[in-house]
């Protein structure tokens, strides 16, 4: 499962614009186009997380039995998260940044910085990250992004991820959450409609837009026994 903004360059420092343009939501599902925000672009803003749920660890059990570590990240995981990206074959790099990764280490240190939203990450067993997701502010908004290890892929890690960071968007007052990808990336969209919210699909550049409303107070659906997906 993965998911970026349309362009790398632009990632952390100008935050995506809606569409005015309508696209057909994947498997006829109906779509309702947000209003556009219009005006220029603008700085994200910083949305702290209350002490208790920033701090939160959680444990997955996966349908294979094996147990994996969900944790809040921060820059200290830097080395593992490159790892991680060295492990990640170069189409799943290009779902989730729209292109090769041969730099992580420039904008890593924002993304693992709480300051900008909120990382998770999933350790395997042994130690190793296998996969991580980011939730980034976005003004009154949040965007998501997920990428998971290709030997992790399709056991529910990515759908996992998603409820913890849409909760934590709830924590912090935030109601709408949407992600950037491909339409050919049906992982995400299949996991995103398991977030029981609902959605709005829109194109933007040759890429969708995967908007999630998200209802005050209600709590995701428990990931302890994820089906399969990414």
């Amino acid at each position: 499962m993965t998911a970026s903004r349309t362009r790398l360059e632009r990632l952390w420092h100008r935050p995506f614009r809606r569409s005015k343009h309508r696209c057909a939501p994947p498997d006829g599902q109906a779509a309702r186009l947000p209003a556009p925000t219009g005006g220029p672009h603008r700085q994200p803003r910083s949305h702290p997380l209350p002490a208790a749920r920033s701090q939160e660890v959680s444990r997955l059990s996966l349908p294979d039995g094996t147990e994996l570590l969900l944790r809040p990240a921060d820059p200290a995981d830097k080395a593992a998260v490159l790892a991680l990206h060295g492990r990640c074959s170069p189409a799943s790099l290009r779902l989730r940044y729209h292109g090769p990764v041969r730099d992580a280490d420039r904008y890593l240190d924002h993304l693992l910085d709480p300051r900008h939203g909120r990382s998770l990450v999933a350790v395997a067993p042994d130690g190793r990250v296998v996969a991580l997701g980011h939730l980034m502010w976005d003004e009154d908004e949040a965007e998501l992004a997920v990428l998971v290890e290709d030997a992790w892929q399709r056991q529910g890690l990515g759908l996992a991820l998603l409820r913890r960071l849409t909760a934590a968007a709830r924590a912090a007052g935030i109601g709408t959450v949407y992600a950037v990808t491909q339409a050919a990336n049906t992982g995400l969209i299949a996991a995103m409609r398991r977030l029981a919210a609902p959605l709005d699909f829109h194109c933007e550049d040759g890429t969708l837009v995967i908007t999630a409303t998200l209802a005050a107070g209600a709590a995701p659906a428990a990931a302890s026994a994820p089906a399969p997906g990414r």
